[in-house]
């Protein structure tokens, strides 16, 4: 009887050894991107952080420009990288090289067919299958203004449906369908990530200002040289871009109601970087080092809220064996 007693014991304890304890898992982290044109490039700087950070990213989803940068990410391209680009983007010589007028501008200002070919230069023609890590853009189609996700297909033209600006860029036919920016639905797609992927924690990262913040300049007495102060009048004039023109107007215009929607994804967000530069246009791409160092800047001061959110979740408790029953299971 004694030795029936020792044999019981020991199976008791091979049970227990050979149920492995489940370690603690690390928490799935996703990342929202918002609108905002050259305002946009903070976002770069954020990427930064991150990657010397060792966050880890498990899903992207971006809004016009934050589509932009977020797709180039999500494409394999690191945040030196990605600062680069920017930099070429920067030389006038190389923006006007993605200018490519309509006239007459029926239904934009730009076709947005050379910011597709650089895009398709850059992205090497991949598709959503084949970038490094799962991404989707918001975009917002014409004919009913719904919002639109973009996760399929070439990247290069969700991408610039993303970035089409009413009254700029004429909206993209995809699959048949006319798209237009992005931002006039979602500009900050908190929700949405947190709903397409299985994860524990989403960033927003909003470049937007908020409503009040922004005020014109006034105009101050020009000392400039007398041929410089002809040539800026020209420019006001005939330049559709320039502050206070049509261009200006309709870009101004748009920007005010996605500054009011993005308030709303903000909160819903679980960690909020503000990488919010005033006093800055919506095209002053050439400025990009001053917005990659807002993006730093704001992402470094949430850095503590982040790692904390990266602690691993208690793992569940193992119920415990019932040794009276004839087995015993590992959950």
């Amino acid at each position: 009887m004694a030795a029936f007693f020792h044999l019981l014991d020991s199976l008791r304890t091979d049970r227990t050894e050979s149920c492995p304890v489940p370690e603690p898992k690390a928490p799935r982290i996703g990342i929202a991107f918002s609108s905002g044109g050259a305002k946009g490039l903070a976002h770069i700087g954020v990427i930064q952080v991150l990657e010397e950070n060792g966050i880890p990213i498990a899903g992207i989803a971006g809004s016009s420009m934050g589509a932009y940068v977020g797709g180039l990410w999500a494409s394999g391209k690191n945040g030196t990288e990605l600062e680069k680009l920017a930099a070429e983007m920067a030389s006038k010589r190389d923006l006007f090289g993605l200018v490519d007028p309509v006239f007459p501008p029926r239904r934009g200002f730009l076709r947005g067919h050379s910011i597709r070919e650089r895009l398709e230069k850059t992205l090497r023609g991949r598709t959503f299958a084949e970038l490094d890590r799962p991404f989707l853009a918001v975009a917002t189609e014409l004919d009913t203004l719904e919002r639109a996700v973009l996760r399929e297909g070439d990247v290069a033209s969700a991408i610039v449906a993303s970035l089409a600006v009413p009254g700029v860029v004429v909206p993209v036919t995809r699959d048949g369908v006319e798209y237009i920016d992005g931002g006039v639905c979602d500009p900050l797609p908190v929700t949405l990530a947190r709903e397409t992927w299985d994860l524990d924690v989403v960033i927003g990262v909003n470049v937007l200002p908020p409503i009040g913040s922004l005020r014109r300049r006034k105009a101050r007495p020009s000392k400039a040289k007398p041929w410089r102060k002809v040539l800026s009048a020209v420019n006001r004039h005939l330049n559709y871009f320039a502050r206070g023109n049509l261009l200006d107007i309709l870009r101004g215009a748009a920007m005010g109601s996605q500054m009011r929607l993005v308030g709303r994804s903000a909160r819903s967000a679980d960690v909020l970087i503000s990488a919010i530069s005033s006093g800055s246009g919506w095209h002053d791409y050439h400025n990009y080092r001053h917005y990659i160092e807002v993006g730093r800047e704001a992402a470094l001061k949430a850095l503590p809220e982040i790692k904390a959110l990266l602690a691993p979740a208690p793992a569940p408790a193992t119920p415990k064996s019932n040794p009276n029953t004839e087995e015993a299971s590992c959950v």
